[in-house]
């Protein structure tokens, strides 16, 4: 297993049972970088990406963080 990213440390944080690296990509496609993010900002956006985990599927989401190279 790799070492997890800064964020991933933060969503972990935040989250239980699902793949940090899904909550990640999900989180890149709506936001350019994340460090500008407040923290309010960055939860909502742990959020958002959670809904769009339960409708993509391990699956896809997968294949996102794939695509991110996480």
């Amino acid at each position: 297993m790799t070492d997890l990213t800064s964020y991933q440390r933060l969503i972990a944080e935040r989250t239980s049972g699902v793949d940090t690296r899904h909550f990640e990509a999900w989180m890149r496609l709506e936001h350019a970088t994340l460090d500008g993010l407040s923290r309010a900002e960055f939860d909502a956006a742990v959020e958002e990406a959670l809904t769009c985990i339960r409708a993509a599927g391990a699956d896809q989401s997968e294949m996102l963080a794939a695509s991110f190279g996480l």
